[in-house]
């Protein structure tokens, strides 16, 4: 039987190897069993594998009962905010690999209120693929009935970028706009243009997805930022729901620094909840102790946006973020939202008045090393179980402590990689117990 998992952003593998029709097909028959005859809104980003995964998906929701709407090309965060907003919807799928490479796709589960669904509605679903899987499912020929209701919600998601945007006066501003070639490529200039700052695209969907551009690769942006003297740019990933910033100089903000700026800018502007702000256990450090200088309590989850999600709608909303580019605002969007944080980023920096990079250089980081070690799939729990890694853990940990240091080695949720971050004011210890770390997982990796 073919075994089916979730990892902490959906379904995801190699499109045509582990990630197939017949696996689309058993998700929406397995969101039938959960949602008889309901409604399920499906967007894509631009991956060329996308179209066949979607109507594999569509097909066997109609088969099964249920009413698709085709939403197309649109930013993971925009399908989040539509199902949101739409009574009539049971649930969302997106199919995107969000930052992963062209090779690779995705399926993506929204709840109702647009958010990713719980871990054990990710359990049902994943035990009703496997059967579905086991006994075949039936597919038809998707309905191209609803491709008026598809452009006006394409249409409505526009205009809510566009009513944020308004609300910023960023005249004077010029920033290049990098969509990754993906799913942000038909919406961002319009959303940030409507700032009423100067807007350069770049990347916009005329070459492959996350190919040497976006936001997990911002070293061509910063080219580009260069070349037009820009006073910024704007990163995004495949889907859209990241968020990376260049400055004037072409220097990648760091994650963790931006989340600083943004929690400072809500609290000197008296937003609610701006208190406290929360992020992941690998943000960095020092930035807990510069925001708790500046009154702002710095609550911490583990790693993933869901998490981050969560503990906001927990405690009554507020602004949350990864150093990924995974940025929060509950009062905008129910999940991060790539163009939603660009344009609050641009409304901070033309209150701010200076350049983005001043701003950035005014946060103290401790120095921080995240390496990874690639794992054979399905080896990854094994491995972070053994006994001689379990102890160079537990050696790393006790070292770094002895400096006011920490480390962090886990599995991704996203790709078979060990993670492994380190953290302390002594740069050549940190690098030590990284270095150590990663030595003994390389090695047992190759001894499987």
């Amino acid at each position: 039987m073919t075994t089916v998992r979730f990892g902490t952003d959906g379904i995801r593998g190699i499109a045509g190897e582990t990630l197939t029709v017949e696996l689309a097909a058993a998700l929406g028959f397995a969101l039938m069993q959960q949602h008889p005859a309901g409604l399920v809104l499906i967007g894509r980003d631009t991956r060329p594998s996308g179209p066949a995964l979607a109507s594999a998906l569509a097909g066997a929701i109609e088969a099964h009962g249920g009413t698709v709407i085709d939403v197309g090309i649109i930013p993971t965060p925009g399908l989040a905010s539509l199902v949101a907003g739409e009574p009539r919807a049971a649930c969302g799928v997106v199919v995107t690999a969000s930052h992963n490479p062209v090779e690779y796709n995705g399926l993506k589960v929204l709840a109702r209120d647009g958010r990713k669904i719980p871990d054990a509605q990710e359990r049902a679903l994943e035990s009703a693929m496997e059967g579905a899987l086991a006994g075949g499912v039936q597919v038809v020929a998707p309905s191209a009935s609803h491709a008026a209701e598809a452009e006006e919600y394409r249409g409505r998601y526009a205009r809510a970028l566009a009513a944020l945007a308004q609300t910023v006066s960023a005249a004077g501003l010029r920033v290049v706009v990098d969509a990754a070639h993906g799913a942000a490529s038909p919406f961002a200039v319009a959303a940030l243009e409507a700032t009423g700052a100067t807007v350069l695209p770049f990347a916009m969907g005329d070459g492959v997805i996350n190919d040497g551009v976006g936001a997990t690769d911002p070293a061509a942006l910063g080219e580009q930022v260069r070349a037009h003297g820009a006073d910024l740019g704007i990163a995004l990933d495949g889907d859209a729901d990241r968020c990376v910033v260049v400055d004037a100089g072409g220097r990648a903000i760091d994650g963790d620094v931006l989340i600083a700026l943004i929690a400072l800018d809500r609290k000197g502007r008296g937003v609610a909840g701006s208190e406290r702000a929360v992020a992941t256990v690998l943000t960095n450090s020092g930035v807990e102790r510069h925001l708790a200088a500046h009154g702002i309590t710095l609550e911490r989850t583990p790693v993933g946006d869901r998490h981050i999600a969560e503990r906001l709608a927990a405690g009554q909303g507020g602004f949350g973020g990864e150093k990924s580019g995974h940025l929060l605002f509950t009062e905008l969007s129910p999940t991060g939202d790539g163009l939603l944080s660009a344009i609050t980023v641009l409304g901070l920096v033309a209150r701010a008045g200076i350049p983005v990079g001043e701003m950035a250089d005014a946060v103290p980081l401790d120095p921080q090393l995240q390496r990874t070690v690639p794992v054979p799939p399905g080896e990854g729990e094994r491995l972070l179980a053994e006994p001689e890694l379990q102890t160079a853990i537990r050696e790393a940990e006790a070292a770094l402590t002895q400096t006011g240091g920490r480390v962090l080695v886990r599995l991704s949720g996203t790709e078979p990689l060990l993670r492994v971050m380190g953290e302390g004011p002594d740069h050549a210890a940190v690098s030590a117990a990284v270095e150590r770390l990663l030595e003994v997982a390389a090695s047992l990796v190759r001894g499987r």
